[in-house]
This record gives structure tokens, C-alpha cells and sequence, in this order.
């Protein structure tokens, strides 16, 4: 006899979503979730796993919002990644669980002749035996990349900067979706986000725009202001990748953090990445940490709103 229920959740659920978030050690929230309130985590795609005898929540998933960026190919896929997950449940029964969850979380997405591209980026043991299990598979990792500060030379000056415009963001989404693969890429949506509090640089001749980058700072409270500042984003476009635009843009953003004083500041690139990389390191970054898997998992719609699996899409194309 099933005693358990699958459903999305409700902000009626809230309670029991954080007192589950609370007293489960089987949780995760993607890094850019540090501030988020959790009623936010019941808007997306989600599931709610709950005992009908109690009414007690003994799991949850919850996926991202997808808002099909304009500036993809028409054959690409749309991503859908996941924002938290919390089971109550341990092993074997937390890994059906959470396919199971993940199962109802992706059918209630409209059918597209595109199909989806389901992504999660974590290092955690219990989710990353969860995904598999689900059939997601390893694509790639996160590497990440820290500057200390000291002085930083002088570059060519391939190309024009100047400061980005919310006009600009369809064409700079255009360029990110020529530079990136669709599970890495940043349609206008995100860069309007970005565009809020970044320091958004663009690269360009008088004919084209060639790259841009986006420098955000971290406050720390102090009188100097800023503590540190990451590299959010480095995109050139491939036609022109390897002709020092990518190089300039970031010294830019060097340049301009030493002048604030700051002494740190990071950035991330995938681990199949070679030549971001090399840039990087060529301007001393020094790698940080462990890299972080990233697992995916491409579902087609078919006619008949059945669900199959693709994978054309999960080489990452070359970028800066």
C-alpha cells in the first residue's frame, strides 16, 4: 500500500518545507540561492514528496523557472537546472525518491520539439548517486580560479571598450549564444540580471561587437568598500577567439579592481575548457579548490509528450 504522494508544492507547505531543509542532512541549493527566500523555491518547476498518514514532507525537488532564451539556435534545447533538493530518506530509498520526484518535476514542462537539457552542478555524494540514478550523466566540471592582487601589465589593444547599455543585452545574448553551448549560455534574461550589478564591459570594432565581460563586486562592510570581485562572465565571439579580445577584456577588469584597492578576485571556467584556462593562468589565477561535476541529462518531447534522451548536445563548444 502507497502511503506517500507526489505533487508541486504550495506556499501552504512552506512550514514543512523548512522544517525538512532544517532537520535533513540530504540538502542542496545551487550557490546563487544564498539569499533566496524559500516561498522563491516553490514558484519553479518543483515535486513534493509527502507521507499522507502525517502530512509530513519527506521530499523535495525544485528546478529553475524556464524562460527559453531567443538568441538559442532553433534546434537547441532549453535549460532546466536544478535550484534544491531535501530528503528526509536515506541510500537506496532517497535516490527513487528523488527520481521519482525529478519524473513529475519534468512533466509538468509543456511539450517542445527542442526537448530539455536538465543540468545540476554539485559535489555532494548522496545527490550525485541521486542523479545517476535519475539518468543524468557526468558532462563536465567546474574549475575555479582565484588572483591575488598584484600589478597588472599592459595588453594589445585589439579592439574598442565601452561600457554596456541595456540596449545592447539582445546582441551581447546573441554573441553568448555563439560562444557557448546551450547548457553554458546566457540568453537576455540573465544578462539583464548580471547588467544590475556588474560592471559590464564590451569589446568592439566600428563594424562588430566581438566580446564583453562582467566584473561584480563584493562588499565587505569596510571604509575601502569592496573585499573582492569575481569574473561572472568572459565571452568572445568564436570567429575572433585567440586575438588577445579575451585577454583585454579581463586585464580591464584586473586593472580596475586593483584600482579599488581590491585584493582578491575570482572566476570559473569548465574543466574542458584548455584555453580559458591557459588565459587565465597566463595572467596568474591559481587554480582554488576541487572542481565541481556537472551532470545532465537531455529530454526530447516527442508527439505524443513522451520523454527520450539526447546527447548532440552535450559538447561544450570551445570559448574564452
Amino acid at each position: 500500500m502507497n502511503l506517500t504522494s507526489i505533487r508541486p508544492g504550495r506556499l501552504q507547505d512552506l512550514p514543512e518545507l523548512h522544517r525538512l531543509h532544517a532537520s535533513s542532512l540530504r540538502c542542496y541549493y545551487y550557490d546563487d540561492l544564498a539569499d533566496c527566500e524559500e516561498p522563491d523555491l516553490l514558484k519553479g518547476v518543483n515535486a513534493v514528496l509527502v507521507d499522507r498518514q502525517t502530512d509530513r514532507m519527506k521530499g523535495f525537488v525544485t528546478f529553475n523557472d524556464v524562460t527559453r532564451s531567443e538568441a538559442l539556435p532553433a534546434s537547441a534545447p532549453s535549460k532546466v537546472s536544478l535550484r534544491a533538493a531535501a530528503f528526509a530518506s536515506a541510500g537506496p530509498t532517497a535516490r527513487l525518491q528523488f527520481r521519482a520526484l525529478f519524473e513529475h518535476a519534468h512533466q509538468q514542462l509543456p511539450p517542445q520539439s527542442q526537448g530539455y537539457l536538465f543540468s545540476a552542478l554539485t559535489e555532494q555524494g548522496w545527490l550525485r548517486a541521486s542523479l545517476r540514478e535519475s539518468g543524468f550523466d557526468l558532462h563536465d566540471a567546474v574549475r575555479f580560479y582565484e588572483r591575488r592582487s598584484r600589478p597588472v601589465g599592459t595588453v594589445h589593444q585589439a579592439a574598442a571598450l565601452r561600457p554596456a547599455q541595456p540596449s545592447d543585452l539582445p546582441m551581447m545574448a546573441k554573441l553568448d549564444a555563439a560562444a557557448f553551448s546551450p547548457l553554458w549560455h546566457m540568453g537576455i534574461t540573465e544578462l539583464q540580471y548580471l547588467h544590475r550589478d556588474c560592471r559590464f564591459e564590451i569589446a568592439e570594432t566600428a563594424q562588430e561587437t566581438l566580446g564583453y565581460s562582467a566584473l561584480r563586486l563584493t562588499s565587505d562592510g569596510s571604509p575601502r568598500g569592496f573585499s573582492s570581485a569575481q569574473v561572472v562572465r568572459l565571452a568572445v565571439h568564436p570567429t575572433v577567439q585567440g586575438r588577445g579580445i579575451g585577454r583585454q577584456l579581463l586585464v580591464a577588469c584586473l586593472s580596475y579592481a586593483h584600482q579599488l584597492g581590491i585584493d582578491r578576485v575570482f572566476l570559473n571556467t569548465q574543466e574542458s575548457n584548455s584555453p580559458s584556462q591557459n588565459l587565465y593562468e597566463s595572467l596568474h589565477f591559481q587554480k582554488r579548490g576541487r572542481p565541481v561535476p556537472v551532470f545532465v541529462k537531455h529530454m526530447s518531447t516527442c508527439r505524443t509528450g513522451s520523454f527520450t534522451q539526447k546527447d548532440q548536445y552535450y559538447r561544450t563548444q570551445p570559448s574564452t
